[in-house]
């Protein structure tokens, strides 16, 4: 043999090594890529998931505690929140703002229900467009909502309608309403729950209800329109969570401890004024359960599973000793 043909076959062994590491490179690379790709894929499946929290409005601290819920659950089920909402309540903006989340494509849509037509329609398109909406605060029935997470505020109002019953000891009593707004179904139904209960007691008469815009300054002054206009009401009763705090200032100017004030929620200024006797106590909702709930339930959808359509969050009563025990 040769030296050319020794040299010629050494050259074709080692051709043949450098092919056969260049083949097992290729298969470990493809193997490790294909462990890592499904990791890789689904942590960015859920990453990528663009959920939307319409809000009333957008700094009001009951809507900001649906947020804290929320963002506490979007880091869990790693999905991306992104909140928004009117500076001041805006039915017309709200609507605005669910076309901007169904046009942007979001994965999910967490609302407050409105009660329009217009609404129901916007969650149909959202629907058929396959992105789930579920409803907080204030339910859409009748909508293509997939399920609704919040107070039962029909239930809430008649619990409201017990303390004002409980706290007259007489039964005659001369009751001023608030409400965040007249046209907002949650607070419609806190109303009917309040009227069915002090209803039943013919002592008790409700002399006005008035809206406050969800607005501290608005309550005082529609709480003073009431106190001069009806200078026999007793009880005051608010169904926002800035009424309470209005009503106590305006009966501290016009008179100072004639008046039961019942209020909604647990904003600082209303534990305050608890503990300071010119509110008696307060029902308290869930808004961080709220959004913590939904996006629970979105987890669950996107995983294949049913939920009920209405998931109620607990209330609860606060009075001077709730408050002072904190």
């Amino acid at each position: 043999m040769t030296n050319r043909t020794k040299w010629n076959i050494v050259v074709l062994l080692l051709l043949i090594v450098f092919g056969y590491v260049l083949v097992q490179f290729y298969l470990s690379t493809q193997r490790i890529r294909g462990l890592v790709t499904p990791l890789e894929a689904s942590h960015e499946e859920r990453a990528n998931r663009q959920i939307a929290l319409i809000s009333q409005e957008l700094d009001n601290p009951f809507w900001r505690s649906v947020e804290q819920g929320a963002l506490e659950a979007a880091a869990n089920y790693r999905m991306e929140l992104q909140y928004m909402g009117p500076f001041r309540i805006d039915a017309d903006e709200q609507m605005k703002l669910l076309e901007k989340a169904i046009a942007s494509k979001m994965d999910a849509i967490i609302l407050q229900g409105i009660g329009t037509e217009e609404d129901r329609l916007l969650i149909e398109k959202a629907d058929l467009l396959g992105i789930p909406v579920i409803t907080v605060d204030t339910d859409e029935p009748g909508s293509k909502r997939i399920a609704y997470v919040g107070t039962n505020n029909a239930l809430a109002g008649q619990e409201m309608g017990r303390l004002v019953a409980k706290g007259d000891q007489d039964r005659r009593g001369v009751i001023g309403v608030l409400v965040g707004s007249l046209d907002a179904a949650n607070q419609r139904l806190r109303l009917e729950g309040f009227k069915s209960v002090i209803n039943t007691y013919k002592g008790l008469r409700i002399a006005d209800v008035r809206a406050s815009n969800i607005s501290r300054l608005q309550a005082a002054q529609q709480t003073e329109e009431m106190l001069r206009e009806h200078p026999d009401i007793t009880t005051l009763v608010g169904f926002s969570s800035l009424d309470g705090i209005g009503m106590a200032e305006a009966v501290a100017r016009l008179k100072p401890g004639q008046v039961s004030i019942y209020a909604f929620d647990d904003l600082e200024d209303t534990l305050t004024a608890i503990g300071n006797k010119q509110i008696q106590s307060s029902i308290v909702q869930q808004p961080y359960q709220m959004g913590y709930q939904a996006m629970s339930l979105l987890n669950g959808y996107f995983a294949g599973k049913s939920a009920a359509p209405k998931q109620y969050t607990p209330i609860s009563v606060l009075t001077e000793k709730e408050v002072l025990a904190r």
